[in-house]
């Protein structure tokens, strides 16, 4: 009977291990599209086995008391892990990349719609047409009228460029805005699931396997925005770095701020427990000063790929002019918008300055003496002036001509009466980077240009009271002309650095962009929308200015552009355009073949892990026939030796 009724449990445990195999397999079944659930696989054992008896041999006689599960496999390749992770966050980086690069040659229409290219030299509607026209006959009205229609299109045109940019780089703000939660969520998710494990594992009787397949699946998205390293615990919890900072472990969980500037409202991410925020110390957490290769890592996450392309600000020709190579490309020759920006405002401004520069020359004066209307005089040196012996004058023969394209916040010109009695037409100066470089003790500053800048000098004459002659008496010496700076914003700082009196660049100097010549703050001077015939079309002597006709379309001849500081290349209008898009093309051609490159990596590593830890539905259904026989097999059992036992007792 004793061996009976074991054959009875004997029967029962294979029952319930077919049944919990069954279970296990319904649950596979049922989370086969469940994004980051890893298949659980049944592994059978032995129970405990009783001696019954000593064989003569020495060898125990053993009778076993079934089956039952011995572990519930839930297994991980975690060499697979960290190649998918990693190679999951450069492709993001690339894909990113990529994408907004081309955005930006979507903004040029090269390939479709009306390209830029043939606003500024096409054989029809383009720039180079109505100053061709013109130089055939500069007083003809109907060609006036063409030159101020075309240069209104391409002001336009370049326009809507520059707002497609700016815009889109607003977009790239508002999508970092978003990575950033979506950081921090995922942050939040593994420390919570962190606490999860370490409390349902902490008996070492069951693994929290939907709570550990929720936390990798957390890492591998959160692997896609940032490079990540992690570790896991004794206790089951995982510590991650994200971009080589702690972000979560066992004890805290750290978030990434949002620094917000004022002026731009560009987000940059920082670590907020790493900084002194009162003090204005933000640890940032991109170091942009390391190279980005893959050999160190640095070309990972769509986070860090889109703060790269967005770029710290809207550029312009200024951040290319004066500029150090080195210092470009580790700033605005970094990011891909503002590269666009610059060297796009660069060409407009160099096409807008020259024109004007012809319609309205001027020439340099060494020294001019301005009388003040508060009796003081001031000296200004290597300034510009209104060229009054070889400019032209439009047909109402005015002093100073007109230009075409004006800034929307100063005239060309300020009129003033010189020492000698004359009129004079003082160019007011473009606020641009007109410092050099300046070392000293093996450092270097960037100081205000003396001997080629204009600067000035004020004095006034007083009476010797032992002569009675005038005495020139000096009330500042050599300050830098700008006359466009802000208030509480000056350009220059004078300094006196081992003894020597510098003029030291502000390097928080706002430029005043409406005191430039750029493509957002520019526009057709409103006196030519009037009167098209003020043109400059006329010389001193009174004639038709066909050289000036000439002159104007012989720009478009002229290699007077680089295409950025590290390059001495020449380049006409035209060809600084064709190399501009051709760099655009070339960097989104490496980029999109990295991003196709990656997939193909990223998918490949995907489907050795989908082998690994994927559910096969058909697979799982032949598992589910196997246990279901295994089930009635045991039944079967039970019911054999329940006949048994049943004759054996009614026997007695």
């Amino acid at each position: 009977m004793a061996n009976g009724m074991g054959s009875l449990f004997i029967g029962h445990s294979g029952l319930k291990s077919s049944q919990d195999a069954m279970h296990t397999v319904a649950n596979n079944l049922a989370n086969v599209n469940t994004n980051g659930y890893v298949r659980q696989q049944v592994v059978f054992r032995d129970t405990h086995y009783n001696n019954i008896a000593y064989a003569k041999n020495g060898y125990k006689k053993l009778t076993g008391l079934g089956t039952s599960i011995g572990e519930l496999v839930h297994a991980r390749d975690i060499f697979l892990d960290k190649a998918y992770r990693k190679d999951y966050g450069r492709q993001s980086y690339y894909s990113a990349t990529f994408e907004a690069i081309d955005e930006v040659q979507n903004f040029f229409q090269e390939m479709e719609g009306t390209a830029f290219q043939q606003i500024l030299d096409g054989d029809e509607a383009s720039l180079w047409q109505a100053f061709d026209e013109f130089s055939k006959d500069p007083s003809a009205m109907v060609n006036q009228n063409l030159v101020i229609q075309k240069s209104s299109l391409f002001v336009s045109r370049a326009q809507a460029v520059m707002k497609g940019l700016a815009n889109y780089q607003s977009d790239i703000n508002m999508q970092i805005s978003k990575d950033i939660d979506t950081i921090n969520d995922h942050f939040k998710n593994i420390f919570e699931l962190n606490i999860r494990i370490q409390t349902i594992e902490a008996g070492g009787r069951e693994t929290a396997m939907n709570e550990r397949d929720a936390r990798d699946y957390a890492l591998d998205e959160l692997s896609k925005y940032g490079y990540i390293e992690y570790e896991e615990a004794a206790d089951g919890t995982v510590s991650v770095k994200f971009e080589g900072e702690l972000a979560v472990d066992d004890m805290f969980c750290y978030q990434i701020g949002k620094k917000t500037d004022r002026l731009t409202g560009y987000i940059t991410p920082y670590w907020p427990h790493l900084s002194n925020e009162s003090g204005g110390n933000y640890a940032e957490v991109y170091d942009f000063t390391k190279e980005i290769c893959t050999e160190f890592n640095t070309d990972i996450g769509e986070l860090k790929a889109l703060v790269q392309a967005r770029g710290t600000t809207i550029s312009n020709f200024n951040d290319i002019i004066n500029v150090d190579p080195d210092f470009y490309d580790a700033t605005v020759g970094l990011s891909i918008m503002q590269n666009t920006e610059a060297e796009f405002d660069q060409l407009v401004h160099g096409i807008v300055t020259q024109i004007n520069d012809l319609l309205s020359p001027n020439k340099k004066m060494d020294s001019l003496i301005v009388n003040n209307f508060d009796g003081t005089y001031s000296e200004y040196r290597n300034v510009l002036v209104l060229d009054e012996e070889n400019c032209y004058v439009g047909a109402d023969g005015k002093i100073p001509p007109q230009e075409i394209f004006t800034r929307s916040g100063c005239s060309r010109y300020t009129q003033v009466t010189g020492e000698d009695g004359k009129t004079y037409y003082l160019y007011n100066m473009e606020d641009v980077n007109d410092s050099i470089e300046y070392y000293m003790n093996g450092k270097t500053y960037r100081v205000y240009d003396t001997d080629n800048g204009t600067t000035v000098s004020n004095f006034r004459y007083e009476t010797d009271p032992v002569t009675g002659d005038p005495v020139k008496t000096m009330i500042s010496v050599n300050v830098p002309y700008t006359p466009w700076n802000k208030e509480n914003n000056e350009k220059y700082d004078l300094q006196t650095i081992n003894g020597v009196p510098l003029y030291v660049l502000n390097e928080n100097y706002n430029y005043d962009e409406s005191k430039q010549y750029t493509t957002m703050e520019m526009e057709i001077n409103y006196n030519l929308l009037k009167g098209v015939t003020n043109i400059p079309h006329i010389n001193n002597k009174g004639e038709i200015a066909y050289d000036l006709g000439h002159k104007l379309v012989n720009l478009w001849n002229n290699q007077s552009l680089t295409i950025n500081p590290r390059y001495s290349t020449g380049y006409t209008f035209s060809e600084y355009y064709k190399e501009m898009i051709g760099e655009i093309g070339l960097i989104g051609s490496v980029y999109e073949s990295a991003t196709e490159n990656l997939e193909d990596a990223v998918s490949s590593i995907e489907n050795q892990r989908a082998g690994v830890i994927g559910v096969s539905s058909d697979e799982e259904l032949t598992k589910m026939i196997k246990y279901q026989n295994a089930y009635n097999a045991s039944s079967r059992y039970i019911q054999t030796v329940s006949d048994m036992i049943e004759l054996l007792v009614s026997g007695l």
